[in-house]
């Protein structure tokens, strides 16, 4: 029932765009029941394309995994070409931690949402699916999607999915959702569309555990003696850290 009535409050958020019912009713279904979850645990890979200077295509890749027990406490880890990178919350504060570099960032935040919400707003880092970890995944999708089609049925590492595309005014976006009860991300892409030769986003999604046990030193940051601690941080392209102050 509760399924159903996400899929319904979908469907009628997307009563303006041209969303077809099978798209809203899958996507419903997906956000009601991620964010239902009290924990989970999540192995990750993702490709971020840059177009360099003279048109060239370049995917970087880079791995890691996350852990989230609601409402307040998260850890992910994300290993590329540069960065090795741990973000934590702890229920007070988020913490962002470059591992090679021994440096670390922190923010007030008490929840997931905030934390999300504070690395968007207040230091200007944005990471692509990071809507998935809200206790309302995707909910920017009700104001930002001009249409969506539920493309049809495939397979995913050997998993029946549904395939999902909407279109946006600044991004498309693309959907698997794995189909029977747990209706769980495998992979989401997101286009550029504006962008220059439109560079793609793409982060695929493994091993889910709905009911994992997480110690919870997981979520506590501990620096070691020679830490240094920033007062503000950028980011590059591909989501590496840039530059940093101390």
């Amino acid at each position: 029932m509760a399924l159903f009535l996400a899929s319904f409050s979908v469907e009628r958020a997307f009563a303006q765009a041209e969303v077809e019912a099978d798209a809203a009713k899958v996507l419903g279904a997906m956000s009601e029941y991620l964010g239902s979850l009290q924990r989970f645990s999540v192995d990750y890979d993702v490709e971020t394309e840059v177009v360099s200077y003279d048109g060239q295509k370049l995917q970087f890749a880079s791995s890691g995994e996350i852990k989230v027990q609601r409402p307040d406490k998260l850890h992910a880890s994300r290993k590329g070409a540069i960065a090795d990178l741990e973000l934590i919350l702890d229920g007070s504060a988020l913490t962002l931690y470059g591992k090679k570099a021994n440096t670390f960032f922190q923010l007030p935040a008490t929840t997931i949402d905030q934390a999300v919400d504070a690395l968007r707003n207040d230091v200007g880092f944005d990471a692509p699916g990071a809507d998935l970890l809200s206790e309302k995944p995707l909910q920017h999708a009700e104001t930002d999607t001009a249409s969506g089609t539920h493309v049809g049925m495939a397979f995913l590492d050997g998993v029946q999915v549904h395939h999902l595309a909407f279109r946006g005014r600044e991004v498309d976006w693309q959907l698997w959702v794995s189909d029977g009860e747990k209706p769980l991300p495998l992979k989401y892409v997101i286009t550029s569309k504006w962008v220059a030769a439109s560079p793609e986003y793409s982060i695929e999604f493994r091993n889910w555990n709905t009911a994992p046990s997480i110690d919870d030193s997981s979520f506590v940051f501990k620096p070691s003696k020679d830490a240094k601690k920033l007062e503000t941080f950028s980011v590059d392209e591909i989501g590496e850290i840039e530059m940093v102050k101390e």
